[in-house]
């Protein structure tokens, strides 16, 4: 049995790694650990776009990302995966490390933009997750 951490930011990216997955370990896989990390530096730029408080913003956004973590239970309940979700707020690098580790998962799939992979594994989390990860981490393009 094999389980993995899932790290997602929105329904249709979480969907496509959710399947290639499927599609790489074929029934290999059986539990999945969805994670969204709720960056509180992102909604702190979005509140000050939007003109709203930082709560107002941090509320709709944890609400939203709540619908999309059962979206997913939904869409693959009919396959053999055992499926968590978990949302988090802080650093979203420190978080998926602190998950992988408290729910002793065996690897980490994290998406990139399929245009300009190089370029964000430079300047983003991802790039974080991969130097300070103890155990594998795939990356599929979504």
């Amino acid at each position: 049995m094999k389980k993995a951490l899932v790290a997602i930011g929105d329904f249709e990216s979480g969907s496509e790694l959710i399947k290639q997955l499927i599609e790489f370990l074929d029934d290999c896989i059986t539990e999945v650990h969805l994670l969204h990390v709720i960056d509180k530096q992102n909604l702190e730029q979005l509140a000050i776009y939007k003109g709203k408080t930082l709560e107002e913003v941090l509320e709709e956004n944890q609400h939203e990302n709540e619908n999309i973590l059962q979206k997913l239970i939904l869409e693959y309940s009919d396959t053999h995966l055992y499926i968590t979700t978990e949302l988090l707020k802080g650093l979203i690098a420190d978080k998926i490390i602190e998950t992988a580790k408290r729910e002793n998962v065996e690897f980490i799939v994290m998406g990139t933009r399929r245009e300009s992979i190089t370029k964000r594994l430079i300047k983003n989390h991802v790039r974080y997750v991969i130097e300070l990860s103890d155990i594998p981490v795939l990356m599929f393009p979504v």
